[in-house]
């Protein structure tokens, strides 16, 4: 009897020394019907980077009537003060943060500032997506659903908890992050990023963004009666995210129709310009650009074939991954004013020499990439005085930084432009911003890989990403402070083909709710 009795104690013993869930209550339909239900009232509301005071007010209201102390600061940032669990006052205070703005992409024309966008749920394939026509804004509403549910559940026992929602995370002025008073995170032990875009990892690190401005003059002339005019249109590819989806090797839409310029040029066809425009953004891989111009007509014959030869190499390497796509070129109406012929030609050819996509992959972090560049935006059109061609990076490391500022500089130089960058003083090693890097001493990511398995069943890797996240921001203003980011699947996010992966918001929702539990419990481990 004895013995069994020592059995029966270390047992129990056992059982007190592993982590407290308390997550019995927890209801994987009902969470997922409350957070795509907020999601979608988020979804109404117009919310493209740069046009975030209306959903920043309706934030506001939320927090507000939830009976969470509310701030709203000067720029409109959002933080709601969630009170503990009774009896787990003590705790260290978690911060779960998400950003309200996105970037909106639309295929048929539809003003974005004011247009809300159409959330579908489909069951049969298990994911939510915009209704095709539009990107859905999964990043990061869904982050702020989730915060939502967090923030209101019951059925869980957190300690307290801060909601952080900045706006123009995407891009657009003015930043968010970079006017927010440092002490809003300056009494919290962990911070929660839900702005992930992939299930199952944990990220601890993220990389720099930099861009760099090629200020490019323009001079124009009357089009010449005797040229003929031609449009050539490439539409509907994937596009994407530049961080997350750089490395799918992605057609760029203007690279590609600038190829078909450059080449024109270099068969001696005299190209003039009277307009070149594609991609919405720095932060997505351009889906479409469009160019018109105008050439002799002597020419003719041979633009139409090298078109359809370049069309039928491009589907070559595409079709697969970018099935869907339009690529045509056609006769167009001769304009009234093109770029000289110098000038075309000076476009045509700093667009050609502009590196794109992954360039470095990570040493650390394997399979990684370290620092990709994306051309994402251009707007040229005849008639103007100049316009500005903008080239993204992305990078986790100092050293390609270093090198892309000289390259730049140098091809600046070459082409006879101005090179500025957002970054101060770029040429300084030390003023490079290089993102977000772990500390060693850090036990968040332990911990929420834990959770995450004990939650889900599914392992979780600890991993880094190569896209911009505002953690580095926080990190940097409370040297206490462990940041993870998190998220569920969100699949080809700044696109019209954006979509999130229905089990894995409820999965990501339930390990989060797990890792608050056991801060709350003390669990460390």
């Amino acid at each position: 009897m004895k013995k069994l009795l020592g059995i029966v104690l270390a047992i129990c013993m056992m059982l007190s020394m592993l982590p407290m869930t308390a997550l019995a209550e927890l209801d994987n339909e009902t969470m997922f019907r409350y957070i795509i239900d907020e999601f979608t009232a988020i979804a109404a509301t117009p919310r493209g980077s740069g046009n975030t005071d209306a959903i920043s007010d309706y934030l506001k209201g939320w927090g507000e009537d939830h009976g969470f102390e509310t701030m709203q600061d000067e720029v409109g940032n959002i933080r709601w003060d969630v009170p503990a669990t009774e009896g787990y006052e003590d705790m260290p205070l978690t911060v779960l943060q998400a950003h309200m703005d996105m970037v909106v992409v639309s295929d048929d024309g539809r003003d974005m500032t004011q247009s809300p966008i159409v959330v579908v749920e489909n069951d049969e394939e298990g994911i939510v997506s915009s209704d095709g026509h539009t990107s859905l804004g999964s990043d990061d509403g869904i982050g702020i659903a989730t915060a939502m549910f967090l923030a209101t559940s019951t059925d869980y026992v957190h300690g307290p908890l801060r909601v952080i929602i900045t706006i123009n995370e995407e891009g657009g002025e003015p930043s968010g992050v970079g006017n927010m008073d440092h002490s809003w995170v300056a009494d919290a032990k962990y911070m929660v990023n839900i702005d992930s875009e992939d299930y199952a990892t944990c990220t601890v690190a993220a990389c720099g963004f930099a861009a760099y401005m090629f200020n490019v003059p323009l001079e124009s002339e009357a089009a010449d009666a005797a040229k003929i005019a031609y449009t050539i249109d490439l539409n509907g590819l994937k596009g994407g995210h530049s961080g997350v989806d750089i490395e799918k090797n992605r057609a760029n839409a203007i690279k590609a129709v600038d190829y078909c310029l450059a080449w024109a040029k270099y068969k001696g066809i005299d190209v003039q310009l009277a307009s070149f425009t594609g991609g919405t953004g720095m932060t997505a891989i351009p889906a479409l650009a469009s160019a018109t111009f105008t050439f002799s007509p002597e020419y003719e014959d041979a633009f139409k074939a090298a078109m359809d030869e370049i069309i039928y190499y491009f589907g070559q390497q595409f079709d697969r991954t970018e099935a869907g796509y339009s690529f045509t070129y056609a006769p167009a109406d001769l304009p009234e004013t093109v770029l000289t012929a110098e000038c075309s030609a000076k476009v045509i050819d700093l667009v050609a020499a502009l590196e794109d996509g992954v360039n470095t992959i990570s040493q650390r972090y394997p399979g990684v990439t370290e620092t990709s560049f994306n051309l994402g935006m251009i707007n040229v059109a005849a008639g103007e005085e100049s316009t500005t061609i903008m080239q993204a990076m992305r990078c986790s490391s100092q050293w390609p930084v270093m090198l892309a500022n000289m390259q730049f500089q140098a091809i600046g130089n070459a082409f006879g432009v101005e090179v500025s960058s957002w970054m101060e003083d770029p040429y300084e090693p030390a003023n490079i911003n290089i993102g977000w890097v772990e500390k060693e001493s850090d036990v968040i990511a332990k911990m929420y890989a834990s959770a995450f398995e004990r939650y889900t069943g599914d392992e979780c890797v600890i991993t880094a990403v190569h896209g911009g996240l505002e953690c580095a921001d926080f990190a940097s203003w409370n040297d206490e402070l462990e940041v993870i980011s998190v998220g569920p699947t969100v699949e080809s996010p700044h696109s019209v083909n954006e979509y999130v992966v229905s089990d894995t918001v409820w999965n990501t929702c339930g390990a989060i709710a797990t890792l608050l539990t056991d801060i709350a419990e003390g669990v460390t481990e």
